[in-house]
């Protein structure tokens, strides 16, 4: 994961393999991301494995952000990304963080 200062939301890009593995290190990212208070831009465009527990991480970053008043949204989703939320009945709520790509 690569991270950004230049705009106003902390940008991350999210690694190829978002599996079981990943989840605690993505967790931990995005902590660290969310103390700055800058809000979250996440690059979703290399992602080409998802598994649960990381929707889940991405779910709640985003309900942390809407507590603290912080922008999240999710730019140039890979299909993959998109799909693993359909399968979960997520479809509306991941259409409101995507940005227009």
């Amino acid at each position: 994961m690569t991270n950004s200062q230049d705009t106003s939301a902390r940008e991350v890009k999210l690694p190829r393999e978002l599996d079981l593995l990943a989840a605690e290190s993505l967790k931990e990212t995005l902590l660290a991301e969310l103390d700055e208070g800058e809000g979250l831009l996440l690059d979703a465009s290399d992602v080409e494995r998802v598994s649960t527990p990381c929707i889940e991480v991405l779910v709640s970053a985003q309900k942390t952000c809407v507590a603290t008043s912080q922008s999240f949204q999710i730019s140039n989703s890979s299909q993959v990304l998109v799909d693993a939320f359909s399968a979960l009945g997520l479809d509306e709520q991941f259409k409101g963080w995507r940005t227009i790509q």
